[in-house]
Order: structure tokens, then C-alpha cells, then sequence
């Protein structure tokens, strides 16, 4: 075997306490191809990990250190495993996908840590200087590779490669009764999972119930984990819609001081199931396990895949995140990552970013839908609500090539969908029909331009507006700004805000929104308020996104536009001000804290206002809001 034959790959979660081809939803890893671009400079191709159909049985053998062992807390065997195992049933019940996974044994393995061995471990085990709260690693191929009867893969003197015709079966399992699992004599691709461990904190005080005070449930933690256990990355949908802050549970982080958080991240949401079911499709074989048995659905009859590609002045985008909602706008159901790519080998072994034009192959996407109407929006992987590097190896490239630095946007008809929109929140109808497979429906990344008094998101919200009413915030556009982008041709297409929910679980409602004009007083106050337009949702207010830039899209922009600047000429006194007034009762989860925005705490200040218990909109000499305004250029 080559030295790059194998790779170990971890996905992990993280915490958040309130008291990784078409990248698509997958964890990917290396192929090692071998073609030289330059003397001893080799391509090296970025591929998406997951079990072979032949071992997509995975068998768990859970190690016999409890939870909190050695503490009152201290959680049983028993109870540890029936907590795991229902998490992996999660998996095993979508009707559409074909993984299974089971605890199959428990033991003591005396390891200490995770290692590849063929026995796929389940432990609450970890080094002293682990901080996640689980880890989920998996060792893949990294080459395409012809298994042969008799082959020492880990290097541990014992065979892991049986005859399938001796064995009487071809698929995975402990062939010589050994204690770990064997695999069938074949081929398999670069990408294909061998072993798979999950690790638990040692250090974190787990619990079987949620909401527990300052504990982890095992059941949330460990459902998200098993998604990586069968090659699922991490997603950006972290609210589902307009009315359930919970989000998808491979979004990659947990809020533990959040019990309904915690409720809803053992259940799967429709990006869970559809990314299981696209890799693990029900149906796809005659006989196996991907043959249709008692209680499954052929994944061909309920999803319909759309595919297109993500383009920016041009060229290729990889590391965006497509995503599909709900035509009506109710419920954000399935996330995408576009693009492939290939980094380089040098004589050293290390790798290397490739420059753009050889590295980004393309900007393709694929998504899994269910059968109906979708609009189809694009996000960038910028840190809000996630960076790409916490995704995927695409993810973090697209970053890495700076991609990553554009505003949401939905995809439009046509002509319109270009570099250039004026309407960049005007969307299609995308239907999904699976006998009626949709193909280029393709991004083209609008341009624009941010009017910001804020440079960098320091914190979320302000101590200040905590046990206050009647709290609203604002910032201001200055005439001159507005104006020279106004008079150069630009287009007013949007506000972004910068809102966050303290509870995961919650969504951040405001009482209401506005795009005004006023005017500065010499006290650093707002006088002469006059409102333009207001974001609102037919059921009063507005809604944030949860730890992200909520973009709200004026329509009639264009409209809008030319009679903002015959106003903003006529009166040169005259700003523009986007103004956010917080509900007083607000909806809140474990924390009982209010909605907040985000706020800059870095100068030069002089363009935010707060206004508390009703008082005057006063300019703040501390903080920035994470607001802006922004503009299309003229073509």
C-alpha cells in the first residue's frame, strides 16, 4: 500500500453556552491521482467521503468507561448505550436511505484513544487536552484501490481483506472472529470510509436528560456526530424559518444551556434526511441493502436533485453555500456546497493551494429535494452563522481563494439573474419533480457595494439594552455617501442587520424595521424622522436570522432610488437612517434575554444611536450596530 492510502478525517462539535467532486453535504479527504503538473509537483483531487455499499452495516462496539465516571453523575452502561443507540436510529429510520448503524458489542478496549483498527469505537475516553464536545473521526482511502485477499491495511500483522466467494457473503464483518471487521476482496474509491470512532469529552458533564444544568445530552451530541459517522459535513442552516430558531442537526454548533435546542437536535431535520438519502439511496440496488425492503421508499420517487453552477464575474465559485426554501418562504429545507477542486503535492509531501484558474475546477452544485416548489438562494461561508473551514475541505478552499465575500441573494429568471440585479431578493419558482430532473439552474454572484459605519462584529448586542424597554437602535447614511453612490448610477437594493437570538432554539423578533430619513441635531440627536419603507412579515414585526446579516431587499429599488436622490439633492442636511425598534415582550427561551444586533465596539463612532425607555435616538461615542446599506453599481 502507498503511504497516502489512507487519511484520518475528524468532524467535530462545537459548543456554544449561553450560562468537510460536488462538496454537496459531505465530509471530503484527498485523492492522491499522481499527475504532475511541474517536476515532482503532482494534483491531488478533493473527493467526499462515505461507507461502500458493501459496509454501509456499520457495527459499533462501545467501550465500558461511563459517562462522568467516578462523579454522582455517573451515567450506566446501560443507560449510555440505549442513549447512543436511539441517536443511531435516527439515522436508520429515514425510509430513503439505506445506512445502518448498531452497537453491536460492548467492551473494554484499554486504548485510551481512538486508532485505526478496524473496530469502529464508541467512547467517552478522550486525551486531556481534547476540548470538543465529541469528535467523530473517520479513516478514508485516499487513492482508488484494488483490496486483495490477505492485505494487512493498518499494519497490525492480521489480514483485513477476506474472499467473498470463501466467506459466503460480500460484505463487511469479523471474517476470522478476531474482534474487528474485515472487508470483502474488491475495488473501492478514494473516499471510502474504513473505520469510524466517535469520541465523548471525557471532561463534559454529560446527561440523559436535556436542558440538564450545565450538562451536554448525549442523545443531541450524539445524533449530530453520527451524521459524520456516515460521511454527513457540517450545514449552514441554522433556523429552520420564520417561527423555529432550531436548525439543522449537522449545523456545527449546540447550544447546551438551551434544553429545546437540545430537543431538537436529536430529531433530523429534511437537510439530515436528504443528504443521508442522496449518498445512501434507497432503491439504487437490486439486491443488498440498497434494494427496497418492509418500510422503505425509493429515493428516486420522492427527491428530485437540482443541479446548477455558482459563476462570479465569470469564473467558478467553489465553498458557496446554495440552499432551498420553501417557495412560501415558511421553511429553509436543504443546503448545498458548490464547486470542485484540487490542491498540489509538493516534493515534501505537503499541500498546497493551486493557483485559482487550475485549482477551482468548478463551481457546481447539487441539491436533494423533496417533491415540490423551492426558491433557491445563495450565502456565502463568511463566519455568519458559519465559516466554510468548519464545513468542508471545499468550504475552507473557497475561503481560502477569498470567494467567500458576497451578500445572500435568491436566484431570479433569466437575464435577470446576472452580476448586475437591482432586485437580488426577487426569486424563481424551482420546482422539484422527480421524473423531471431540473439542470442549469445556475448563480451568476451579484456585485455590489456596502455603506457601513461598522468595520468588524466585536460582540452580540450590548449589555445596555438588557432590562430595558421601548429599546431601539439606528445608524446613519450620511447625504454625501448615499448621494455619490446614488448619482454614479448605483442602485439601493437592500439593508442588512445584523441580529442573533441568545437562545438557539429562538428566533430573533423585532416589533419593526425602517429605511427613514432625518436629520442630524447639533446634541447628536435624530430629528424630522420621515419613513421610506419597512420590513415587515404578514404577521407584524420582522424576523432576524439567528448569528447572521439578515438582508431585507426594497422593492422597486430601482424607483426608490431615483427619488432618494432628488431628495437627498435638494436637502443636503438630509440622511438616510435605518432604524430597528426591539419588542418589549419578546419571545425568549432559557436565558431571558431580548433579541439583539450586533454591534462594532472599535471606532470612529458618531453613526449609531440608541434610544432607551422611550428617549431621544442619541448618537453612541462606544458602540457601532452591525447595519448596513447596500448598493448595485451602474453597469
Amino acid at each position: 500500500m502507498r503511504k497516502q492510502i489512507l487519511a484520518a478525517s475528524a468532524a467535530s462539535l462545537s459548543v456554544f453556552m449561553s450560562s468537510q467532486s460536488l462538496a454537496g453535504g459531505n465530509l471530503d479527504t484527498f485523492n492522491f491521482i499522481g499527475i504532475e503538473v511541474a517536476p515532482s509537483i503532482s494534483l491531488v483531487e478533493v473527493v467526499p467521503i462515505r461507507w461502500d455499499p458493501r459496509c454501509s452495516t456499520i457495527n459499533y462496539t462501545l467501550d465500558t468507561v461511563n459517562p462522568n465516571a467516578g462523579t454522582e453523575n455517573e451515567i450506566s452502561l446501560e443507560d449510555t448505550r440505549a442513549e447512543l443507540q436511539t441517536s443511531l436510529d435516527q439515522w436508520n429510520q429515514i425510509p430513503t436511505s439505506f445506512i445502518e448503524m448498531n452497537i453491536t458489542e460492548v467492551r473494554t478496549l484499554n486504548n485510551g484513544l481512538r486508532s485505526f483498527d478496524f473496530i469502529n469505537e464508541l467512547t467517552f475516553e478522550t486525551a486531556d487536552d481534547f476540548t470538543a464536545l465529541a469528535s467523530s473521526p473517520s479513516t478514508s482511502l485516499q487513492q482508488d484501490t484494488e483490496f486483495l485477499v490477505g492485505d494487512d491495511i493498518d499494519g497490525d500483522g492480521d489480514s483485513d481483506v477476506f474472499d467473498p466467494e470463501v466467506a459466503g457473503r460480500n460484505t463487511c464483518f469479523d471474517f476470522d472472529d478476531d474482534g474487528d471487521i474485515e472487508f470483502p476482496a474488491g475495488f473501492y474509491l478514494a473516499g471510502t470510509i474504513l473505520d469510524n470512532d466517535v469520541q465523548f469529552g471525557q471532561s463534559v458533564l454529560w446527561s440523559t436528560v436535556t436542558g440538564s444544568d450545565g450538562a451536554a445530552d448525549i442523545q443531541a451530541v450524539a445524533t449530530h456526530e453520527f451524521g459524520h459517522s456516515h460521511g454527513l459535513a457540517h450545514t449552514a442552516i441554522n433556523q429552520i424559518s420564520k417561527t423555529d430558531g432550531s436548525g439543522s442537526t449537522m449545523f456545527p454548533f449546540i447550544d447546551i444551556g438551551d434544553g429545546l435546542a437540545e430537543e431538537q437536535t436529536r430529531s433530523l431535520h429534511e437537510d439530515d434526511i436528504a443528504w443521508s438519502s442522496f449518498n445512501y439511496q434507497e432503491g439504487s440496488q437490486e439486491s443488498g441493502i440498497g434494494a427496497l425492503q418492509a418500510g422503505d421508499r425509493a429515493f428516486n420517487q420522492d427527491y428530485a436533485v437540482i443541479s446548477g453552477e455558482v459563476t462570479r464575474g465569470g469564473a467558478p465559485v467553489i465553498g458557496a453555500s446554495v440552499f432551498a426554501e420553501t417557495f412560501d418562504q415558511r421553511e429553509r429545507m436543504v443546503s448545498a456546497v458548490s464547486g470542485a477542486a484540487v490542491v498540489l503535492e509538493f516534493p515534501d509531501g505537503s499541500l498546497n493551494l493551486a493557483p485559482p484558474e487550475l485549482g477551482v475546477l468548478d463551481g457546481e452544485y447539487e441539491i436533494p429535494l423533496l417533491r415540490g416548489g423551492y426558491r433557491l438562494g445563495l450565502q456565502a461561508l463568511d463566519g455568519t452563522p458559519v465559516s466554510g473551514d468548519r464545513v468542508s475541505i471545499v468550504g475552507n478552499l473557497g475561503v481560502l481563494y477569498g470567494q467567500q465575500n458576497f451578500a445572500n441573494e435568491f436566484i431570479s429568471t433569466g437575464s435577470q439573474e446576472s452580476s448586475n440585479e437591482d432586485e437580488p431578493g426577487r426569486s424563481r419558482y424551482i420546482p422539484a419533480l422527480p421524473e423531471r430532473p431540473f439542470t442549469d439552474v445556475d448563480f451568476v454572484v451579484n456585485e455590489d457595494v456596502a455603506l457601513s459605519s461598522y468595520v468588524d462584529q466585536d460582540f452580540i448586542g450590548t449589555g445596555q439594552v438588557i432590562g430595558q424597554s421601548d429599546v431601539v437602535y439606528a445608524t446613519r447614511f450620511s447625504n454625501e455617501e448615499v448621494l455619490a453612490q446614488l448619482e454614479a448610477g448605483a442602485i439601493l437594493t437592500t439593508a442588512t442587520i445584523s441580529t442573533f437570538a441568545f437562545d438557539a432554539a429562538q428566533v430573533p423578533m423585532f416589533k419593526s424595521a425602517k429605511l427613514v430619513s432625518g436629520h442630524l441635531t447639533a446634541d447628536g440627536t435624530i430629528a424630522n424622522l420621515n419613513p421610506y419603507f419597512a420590513f415587515r412579515q404578514t404577521f407584524g414585526g420582522f424576523v432576524g436570522d439567528s448569528n447572521d446579516d439578515t438582508p431585507f431587499y426594497f422593492d422597486g429599488a430601482r424607483g426608490l432610488s431615483g427619488r432618494l436622490m432628488n431628495e437627498l439633492r435638494r436637502d443636503p442636511t438630509l440622511d438616510l437612517f435605518v432604524v430597528v425598534e426591539a419588542e418589549n415582550d419578546f419571545v425568549t427561551g432559557a436565558s431571558g434575554l431580548p433579541p439583539l444586533v450586533g454591534v462594532d465596539v472599535d471606532g470612529p463612532f458618531g453613526n449609531s444611536f440608541l434610544s432607551l425607555n422611550g428617549g431621544n435616538l442619541e448618537v453612541s461615542n462606544t458602540l457601532n450596530f452591525g447595519i448596513q446599506l447596500r448598493f448595485t453599481p451602474a453597469e
